[in-house]
């Protein structure tokens, strides 16, 4: 038993021994094959024709561009806020309507506004009612004014008559000198009545329009406060005041809203421009009245930058574009929309579509094709870029072809073998 254990034991050493022989074996040829293989030809590789993509070098021209995503934004756009504090009690219009100045967006309701702007009401009716009034009072007192003077001016009439009738009864010795002095007394006494009555009615209507003033004041004064308190009412119907399209309502049936709150908003749909979010890095080639191509997807409109604004936002430039007023059926304030900025205009220049894995360098080291299905590395001078082209300086002649595939990882030979 013993020596069929030890038999068993000794096979199994063997085949380990074997098995680990064979693992060295395999590995020592396949280093060998890396060997032969790295050192078989260090100056080319060999790559599969019909999976490259190949570009042919053109002579034409080149629009440097900046594209962009943005959108359209209403010129004029109306933001409804509540004039005052009230309750939301119904919305009679929802987002995407159509609205003309006087159309109802919303009603709102405040039991305080409305019993203040009718016990101003009140207040002014009472004010206008006291104004009419004094003006009957005065007027009645200018006419007892003007008859008390006709009156002394009739007396004072018959009192001069009086005393010189008197004069010459005294002067006839008939009448007694007391009753002379009487009647001139008399007279003196009613000419002076008269012309006190006279001043008086003179200065009246200046003092009647003091007071009248006074009670004036106080009816347009009322006035106002009915007119204020009618206009804050009336704004409880909140109107969209601009023809366009109701694009938000912040607000729901039942809502208590302070004043000042933003309510809805409304746009002129008919009278657009473009908004472009354009990188930092970019914006410093933008400038105002370059030309832009706006695409909603289904048209193309041309435009001008209008507007840039100083201020970078998360990594981002804003610019305005000026739009034509006939814009295509689909435009809408709001609508996602991408943008190209003309830039530069190069004419007559070496173009050639641009790599997709370009990182936008003035060198480049590309593999040209040859007559001999060989690609050979050549250095190419990069000029401006656009979106999807660039301009070739030096190395390159019109009519050669390129590869445009990613080569960074046979970069390190000088040509390939293109099968």
């Amino acid at each position: 038993m013993q020596t069929i254990l030890e038999s068993q034991h000794d096979d199994n050493k063997s085949k380990k021994t074997y098995f680990i022989i064979a693992i060295a074996i395999v590995i020592a040829f396949s280093l060998l094959a890396f060997n032969s293989w790295s050192s078989k030809d260090k100056n080319s590789a060999e790559l599969i024709l019909d999976g490259l993509l190949i570009a042919t070098v053109k002579s034409g021209n080149l629009i440097q561009d900046v594209r962009a995503p943005g959108n359209l934004i209403a010129k004029n756009r109306q933001w409804l806020s509540a004039r005052v504090s009230a309750k939301v009690t119904k919305r009679l219009l929802e987002p995407g309507a159509i609205v003309t100045p006087d159309s109802i967006i919303l009603q709102l309701s405040s039991p305080e506004l409305t019993q203040r702007y009718k016990r101003v009401k009140i207040d002014h009716k009472v004010a206008q009612a006291q104004l009419e009034a004094l003006q009957e009072t005065q007027l009645a007192q200018r006419h007892q004014k003007q008859a008390d003077v006709k009156l002394l001016e009739v007396e004072n009439l018959q009192a001069v008559e009086d005393a010189a009738v008197k004069k010459q009864l005294r002067a006839d010795k008939i009448i007694p000198l007391y009753q002379y002095s009487e009647a001139v007394l008399r007279e003196k006494k009613l000419t002076l009545q008269l012309e006190i009555a006279r001043f008086e009615l003179q200065q009246l209507p200046r003092l009647q329009a003091s007071l009248l003033n006074v009670e004036q004041a106080k009816v347009e004064q009322q006035l106002l406060q009915v007119t204020l308190l009618s206009e804050q009412v009336e704004k409880l119907n909140v109107r969209a005041q601009i023809h366009g399209v109701l694009q938000s309502i912040a607000v729901e049936e039942g809502q208590e809203v302070a004043q000042g709150v933003t309510l809805a908003r409304v746009a002129d749909q008919n009278s657009l421009k473009a908004e472009l979010r354009i990188q930092e890095s970019q914006a410093k080639d933008v400038q105002i009245g370059q030309t832009v191509e706006i695409d909603t997807r289904r048209s193309k409109i041309s435009g001008i930058v209008s507007r840039i604004d100083p201020a970078v936002v998360n990594g981002t430039v804003t610019i305005d574009v000026e739009l034509p007023e006939q814009l295509p059926s689909e435009a809408r304030p709001d609508l996602r929309v991408n943008g190209i900025v003309e830039i530069k205009r190069l004419e007559n220049v070496l173009v050639l579509d641009k790599p997709a894995h370009w990182q936008n360098a003035k060198t480049a080291y590309l593999f040209k094709l040859s007559n001999d299905s060989h690609a050979i590395r050549t250095k190419v001078d990069i000029g401006a870029s656009s979106t999807t082209a660039l301009q070739l300086l030096n190395g390159l002649s019109a009519g050669d072809q390129v590869i445009l595939s990613d080569t960074s990882q046979v970069q390190q030979y000088p040509s390939l073998t293109l099968n």
